[in-house]
Order: C-alpha cells, then structure tokens, then sequence
C-alpha cells in the first residue's frame, strides 16, 4: 500500500510541477537550472566512467582461488541451454589441484526439454556440471525464486549468476577474478554485458550501445565512490554477505537491483569488471523490448521505494553514496515530468495564455544528451575513434528516449495495477526459431 501511495504522490507531483514550470517563468528557468547542473554532473560521471572502462586490464591471476558455483535459472530455454552450458563448463579457472568452480543449473519448471539438455552436458561433465529441478508450483514463479531454490545445493564461496542465454569466453570467470582483486573489500562484482547477436539491426546495436553507457555511468559512480549496482547477468556475490543480508528475495521483480540496493544499504560496496565480458541476446521486436522494459522499470522504481528510505537512513552508508544514490533515483524524475509537461501543455492550446514549450524541450533535450555523452564514453572505452563514436552514441541516445515513456507507464501500474506475481519470459531468437507458442514462462 505504501508503494502505491509513493507512486501515485510522484505522479501528482510531476503533474503540480509541470502546471507550474509551464506557467510561471521562474519555476521554468528554475526547473532548467536544475536540468543544466545535472548535465553537468553526468558528463563528469562519464568521463570518469571513460577512464575507468579505458584503464581497466585483467592483469595478473592471483594467488587466491576462491570456489565459484556459477547459477543459471533455466525455463523453457531448450533453443539455447546446451550452448551456454557448453561454454560455462569450458572455464579455466582453476589452481594446481584442477578447477575451482562448478556449474548448478536450475530446470526451473520447464515444459520442453531443457532439462534433458542440460543433463546431457552434466552427463559429460559430472564434475563442473549438476542439474536441479523446481517443480511448477514450488513457490513465487520469479527468478530470484530459482536462485532462492539453488542456493543450498551451492558449493561454492562466491555465487555467480548468468542468463541461461549468455556466452562467455573460457577466461571469463579468471577474468572476473582478476578485476575483483583491485578492489578486494568489495563483497559484490558485474561483468561488461554485450548485445552478442548486436549485427542483427538497428535494434540489437542500439541496445549494445546501451549496455556500454550503463557500465560508463556505473563506472563513473563507482569512481565517485557512488553506489554501483548489478544487472543479473554476469554478477557475482560473496556468499557470506549473499546470506548475511537475507539471500534471495524470492519475490522480487528484478532480483539484481534489490539485492544491490540491500548491500549498499548494509554498508557494502560493488565492483565492476569492465574488461571481462558476458555476452547475451537483445531483444529484436518491439512488444518484447516494451514488455521487457516494462518489467526493469516497475521492479527498480519498487525497489527504489521499498528499499530506498533504509539506505539513506542506514548510519554504515557514507554520505557521499547516499548523495549519489538520490542523483540516481532523480533520473526516475525526468520521465514523468517530461510527460506530464506535454500532456500539461497540449491542454493550454485552447487558452488565452499559451505553454512555455521550451521545458518539456529542454528535459528531452537534458535527457537525450545525457545519454548521448555516456555513450560516448562507453563507445569510446572500446578503442573506437572517430565519426564511428558519434554515430554509436546518437543511435544509442536515441534508443534510450523510450525510457521516457516507459517509465511513467511502470508509474502508473504501480499506483493503480497490482504487484507483477509472474516473471514473463522474452522471447529469443531461438525461441521464434525453434518452439512452437507455449503460454508465457518465466525468464532470465
């Protein structure tokens, strides 16, 4: 009930503010002062998040080896499982004694053969490779439930968590590793996640774009000593602060920001791992990237909501994340004043006294640039120069403007809709290639 009530107090508040930004001047010019000093502010998280992506080098192996169980929540993923087992059980790392990791693969429900599949690859790999099966019905259909589920057949002392669709090269975990031993007091490490099928189109590229500017801002925040997040695929926890801070929320609609927002909060600090990469597939149509971003939306806004009041109250976070933490909730801020700035100004049309257009211009303006300047960053970490990175970071900008609309729409179905009990699968491209229609599944 309080996170309805927050949601509908947001939207309230955007629609007050844009009446008023578009009526009296100097709530405009103040709205596009505030505006203009958080450009400022990304364009130094991004350059900061340039030089972090530029310098970052998987140097060196370690002489500590701490077991990983890698965990992959599986359903109805028969198109593309044996492939990503394939790759995971390639791993090199390993010590003296032989390999220091292992595979638990989650056949979460699965009505077509995942299962077999994965059992298949296991049968040749009975040491880096177990299949476990959650029967349908076995708790919330999330899956941070399947995560939940696993946990105790876990062997290892560092979880790690990838899509059932990802791809890896044999040194990801070694890599992942590596970048962790710079920052060594951190309890919690995100991979670089690229778009692998990103050749297909416009689409799949915009969305690799996406990823690049996602690590330069996490980058650039963890550099300001910020509060940097996971995304899912490609994280890896310490297990011992994975339970000391409740495990798995099975509930929980993007498992990733929660549990990132309860380590932050409980005084803890996330690494990145730039240069060690974790591949997964963009989604190539239009209802499933609007579905898929539907979910991200509504699940980090709850979590921002739920989880948000504690961290900024919590006396083992510093002031100086707590402040970074509010900049990041603020980019929640912008979408539903754009729109409400809009919708506000198209009913002045008919009136004596017309809109001042130039805000609802001035944050789509704010908002496309700062994208566009993080996916310069992101782009050009890679190494790429010239006109190449301009083109990559417009395509990127402009891909990102959907956020404006999802976003409010995450708001709305928070403040009026009921909570989402089911996790909604996006279709991949093995999937439109090779199922037939099943009825909606949960997915990574």
């Amino acid at each position: 009930m309080a996170t309805r009530a927050t949601a509908t107090a947001l939207l309230v508040a955007s629609a007050v503010i844009a009446w008023l930004a578009i009526t009296f001047a100097v709530v405009a010019r103040a709205l596009q002062s505030v505006i203009a000093f958080s450009l400022v502010y990304v364009a130094y998280l991004a350059l900061r998040g340039y030089q972090a992506m530029r310098d970052a080098r998987l140097d060196g192996a370690g002489e500590d080896r701490p077991w990983v169980t890698l965990l992959v929540a599986a359903r109805n993923e028969a198109p593309v499982i044996a492939a990503t087992l394939a790759g995971l059980v390639r791993q090199d790392y390993a010590d003296g004694s032989g390999p220091r990791f292992d595979v638990l693969l989650v056949d979460d429900g699965s009505t077509d053969n995942t299962g077999a599949l994965a059992s298949r690859v296991a049968a040749d790999h009975p040491d880096r490779l177990r299949v476990v099966r959650r029967e349908p019905g076995d708790g919330p259909s999330m899956k941070a439930a399947a995560l939940a589920f696993a946990h105790p057949h876990a062997r290892g002392d560092i979880i790690g968590v990838v899509d059932a669709d990802a791809t890896v090269s044999p040194g990801f975990i070694t890599g992942v590793m590596q970048a962790w031993g710079s920052d060594p007091a951190a309890v919690a490490i995100q991979a670089q996640r690229r778009a692998h099928n990103r050749v297909y189109g416009w689409f799949a590229a915009a969305q690799d774009e996406e990823l690049l500017m996602d690590m330069a801002s996490q980058c650039g925040r963890r550099a300001t000593d910020g509060t940097a997040e996971l995304r899912g695929n490609g994280m890896f926890v310490r297990r011992e602060a994975l339970e000391r801070v409740g495990g798995w929320n099975p509930t929980a609609l993007t498992e990733d920001l929660e549990l990132s927002t309860r380590l932050v909060a409980a005084g803890e600090r996330i690494a990145l791992a730039p240069a060690a990469e974790v591949g997964e597939e963009a989604v190539i149509t239009l209802p499933g990237l609007w579905k898929q971003r539907l979910r991200w939306a509504e699940g980090s806004i709850r979590r921002l909501i739920d989880l948000g009041p504690g961290l900024l109250r919590a006396r083992a976070v510093p002031m100086g994340r707590k402040l970074d933490f509010l900049a990041f909730t603020g980019e929640f801020l912008i979408p539903p004043l754009f729109v409400t700035t809009v919708v506000a100004s198209l009913l002045t049309i008919p009136l004596p006294r017309p809109a001042d257009w130039t805000v609802p211009a001035s944050l789509f303006i704010g908002y496309g640039m700062g994208s566009f300047l993080l996916a310069m960053a992101g782009v050009a970490a890679q190494g790429q120069r010239g006109p190449g990175v301009l083109g990559r970071a417009t395509r990127g900008s402009l891909f990102l403007s959907h956020w404006l609309l999802v976003v409010p729409v995450a708001l709305v179905r928070i403040a009026v809709g009921q909570q989402a009990t089911t996790f909604v699968q996006t279709r991949r491209i093995g999937h439109q290639r090779d199922e037939p229609d099943t009825a909606p599944d949960r997915g990574a």
